[in-house]
C-alpha cells in the first residue's frame, strides 16, 4: 500500500508539470545543434500546432504494466485541457468502480476520490525533477523537448487507425532518469500532438496513455475545471519532496 501511495504521488507530480506546458514559447540559446531531419521536422510541426491549441478533449485509456508480478491494469476516463495567457489546466475524470477526478493547475494537483470520500491536494513545489517531465506532452514546445531530452525518430506507425511518428526521448537529467529511463511519443500526423505516450521505469515497468476521440479547440467553460468537494470528505494536503 505504501508503494502504491508513493507511486501515485510521484505520478501526480509528473502530471503537475502539464500546468506549465502549452505556451508554445521558444527557448533561446539552447546550443543543442540540429536534430536528424525527420525528428526535427516532427518537433517543428508540434511547435506550430501548439501555437493554435487553446482547448482539447479526448477519451483516455491508461495501461500500467508491472513486470515483477506480471500484472496489467487499465483505467479509462475523459481528458480536458484549457490554455489561457495566465495558466493552463488539465482535468481527468477516471471512470469505473475506483472513479476519481484529477485536476492540475497553478502548480497544484487535486484528487477527488468519491468512493472513499477523500480529497487530496499536492503542492508540486519548485525544482522537482517532474518539472522536466510532461506526461501528455500536449502543447509542449519542441525546443523544450530538445533541451531536456535526446530525441530520435524511430519509425512511422499506425496507432488507433491513425498514422503517427514514433519519437524516442532519452532524458539528459539524472533526476528525471530516476523516474523514467525512456519516453516514447506517437505523434499524430494530422494534428501533430502525441496521441500515445509510453513511460519506462528503471524496473522495466511502463505506463501507456492512449488518447482517442480527440477534439481540438472545443468550447470549454471554466466550471468544468472546478471541483465541488462535499463537506464530509476527508481532506489531505501533501507537498512533493524536491529532487535529490
Amino acid at each position: 500500500m505504501r508503494d502504491e501511495v508513493r507511486y501515485r504521488i510521484r505520478m501526480a507530480g509528473a502530471l503537475a508539470i502539464l500546468l506549465a506546458v502549452g505556451s508554445g514559447g521558444s527557448i533561446e540559446g539552447l546550443g543543442q545543434g540540429s536534430l536528424p531531419s525527420e525528428a526535427g521536422r516532427v518537433l517543428q510541426r508540434m511547435d506550430a500546432a501548439a501555437k493554435t491549441l487553446r482547448t482539447l478533449t479526448a477519451d483516455l485509456k491508461q495501461t500500467k504494466v508491472t513486470i515483477v508480478v506480471d500484472d496489467v491494469s487499465e483505467k479509462t476516463g475523459k481528458l480536458f485541457y484549457k490554455k489561457s495567457p495566465k495558466k493552463s489546466a488539465f482535468k481527468v475524470n477516471y471512470e469505473g468502480p475506483d472513479s476519481r477526478i484529477l485536476l492540475l493547475e497553478r502548480g497544484k494537483v487535486s484528487i477527488l476520490e468519491p468512493r472513499i470520500k477523500r480529497y487530496q491536494e499536492i503542492d508540486t513545489g519548485n525544482g522537482s525533477a517532474t518539472a522536466q517531465l510532461p506526461l501528455f506532452w500536449i502543447g509542449q514546445s519542441g525546443r523544450t523537448i530538445r533541451r531536456d531530452y535526446d530525441v530520435r525518430h524511430i519509425k512511422t506507425e499506425e496507432v488507433d487507425g491513425r498514422p503517427t511518428s514514433l519519437l524516442e526521448l532519452n532524458p539528459k537529467s539524472d533526476s528525471v532518469k530516476n523516474l523514467f529511463t525512456q519516453i516514447r511519443l506517437w505523434v499524430d500526423h494530422d494534428r501533430w500532438i502525441p496521441i500515445q505516450t509510453r513511460l519506462f521505469e528503471v524496473s522495466g515497468d511502463h505506463l501507456t496513455i492512449l488518447l482517442s476521440n480527440v477534439k481540438i479547440n472545443p468550447r470549454l467553460y471554466d466550471r468544468i475545471f472546478k471541483l465541488q468537494v462535499p463537506s464530509d470528505f476527508e481532506r489531505v494536503k501533501q507537498k512533493l519532496p524536491p529532487s535529490p
